[in-house]
């Protein structure tokens, strides 16, 4: 459920390359829930930096529906797919110029951002529990 908004997705696109998805919508203390249109564009918006990319349209791309309707198999292989292509082809480093390669490669991982993913997901649905 907590993917199903887009939320997540379009912060990890954003970890992946920044300003990738310029307007994400974000539940609020008052309105925990996104509408139906809202958590449309974060999806669309997802997909849209997903092919930016250069994600390959064979591999990614879950459609809508799959996210909205928590279709797990399509939204793993669309990530999946988003990070591999980022692991081929780095366009910037998330450390500081003057740290060393083995840190910023750490944090490009396809593992690492698995996990933020992962992390993320468990935080929303933790707040949206904590909010009923």
């Amino acid at each position: 459920e907590a993917l199903s908004n887009g939320t997540v997705l379009c912060q990890l696109v954003n970890q992946i390359r920044p300003r990738s998805v310029s307007i994400i919508h974000i539940p609020s203390p008052a309105v925990p829930k996104l509408s139906s249109a809202k958590s449309r564009l974060n999806v669309e918006n997802f997909i849209t930096a997903c092919r930016k990319l250069g994600v390959p349209e064979v591999r990614i791309l879950c459609v809508c529906s799959d996210v909205l309707l928590c279709k797990l198999p399509s939204v793993l292989r669309c990530v999946t797919a988003l990070l591999a292509v980022e692991e081929e082809c780095p366009t910037h480093h998330w450390a500081p110029a003057s740290s060393t390669s083995s840190s910023s490669s750490s944090l490009l991982s396809p593992d690492f951002l698995l996990f933020y993913c992962c992390v993320m997901a468990l935080l929303y649905a933790a707040y949206c529990c904590l909010l009923t």
